[in-house]
């Protein structure tokens, strides 16, 4: 049996890859789209952004998770 670590390494970095995938999505997303409202699906979430503000705010909040992520770890 693995220590509570090593399982917790598991869970987490598959997660963090998720959520970097997804911010570099966002990214693209915020630096192509001209017209808005738009729809999209990253992974399992469906998204409907009225501005590019919206998006800039969501790639914030997952900047913070990823560098709590980072830090934790």
């Amino acid at each position: 049996m693995g220590s509570a670590t090593e399982a917790a390494d598991r869970n987490v970095t598959p997660c963090d890859d998720d959520l970097k995938a997804i911010h570099l999505r966002l990214e693209m997303l915020a630096q192509k789209t001209r017209d808005f409202p738009l729809e999209c699906s990253l992974g399992t979430c469906d998204f409907l952004f009225e501005s590019r503000d919206e998006i800039q705010t969501l790639l914030e909040s997952l900047t913070e998770e990823l560098s709590e992520s980072i830090d934790a770890a």
